[in-house]
C-alpha cells in the first residue's frame, strides 16, 4: 500500500514539475500569423515579447521597443486593405529558442501587385511560452535584365 501511495505521489509530483516541456514551437508560430492575418491585435500582442524586441522593415527602418511595435500594429490592422500571404519555409526549434523563415506576399489593396518578401521570426521561451523577440523583413526584387551588348565588332 505504502508503494501504490508513493508511486501515485511521484507520479502527480513530476506532472507538476516538468521542466523540459515547453508549448509545441509550430503552434505559437501559427498563432502569431493568423493573429496578423486576422489584424487582431489583443491576439498579436500575446505572441510577442514581453521585453526586448526588433522589427526591422524591407527598407532598413526599425522599431526597437515593445511599445514601439504594439504602437506599428495598432494603426496598420485599422487598414482594412492590405493582404498578407504567409509560406513557411523552415522551422529550427531549439530548447528555448526557435526560428521561423517564411516567404511572404503584400498587397496594399486586394486587387494590388503583390510585394514578396521573406520573413526571419526568432522566437525565444518566456514563462513557459514561445515570444517573439526578433522581426525582420528583406523584400525580394525581381533580378535586373540583362543589358543587351551594343558592342560589335567588325
Amino acid at each position: 500500500m505504502r508503494f501504490a501511495i508513493g508511486a501515485l505521489a511521484f507520479m502527480a509530483l513530476s506532472a507538476c514539475n516538468d521542466e523540459t516541456a515547453h508549448p509545441e514551437f509550430r503552434a505559437a508560430l501559427d498563432a502569431h500569423l493568423a493573429a496578423i492575418d486576422a489584424r487582431d491585435l489583443g491576439a498579436y500582442e500575446k505572441t510577442i515579447s514581453a521585453g526586448d524586441f526588433y522589427l526591422i522593415f524591407p527598407d532598413g527602418e526599425t522599431i526597437d521597443t515593445r511599445d514601439g511595435v504594439i504602437d506599428f500594429h495598432t494603426r496598420w490592422f485599422a487598414d482594412p486593405d492590405w493582404r498578407f500571404s504567409p509560406e513557411i519555409i523552415r522551422v529550427i526549434e531549439g530548447e528555448d529558442m526557435a526560428s521561423a523563415l517564411v516567404k511572404y506576399d503584400y498587397r496594399d489593396t486586394p486587387d494590388g501587385a503583390p510585394r514578396t518578401s521573406w520573413l526571419s521570426l526568432v522566437f525565444k521561451l518566456e514563462g513557459g511560452e514561445w515570444r517573439l523577440v526578433h522581426d525582420q523583413n528583406t523584400r525580394i526584387t525581381a533580378p535586373a535584365a540583362p543589358e543587351e551588348d551594343t558592342d560589335t565588332e567588325e
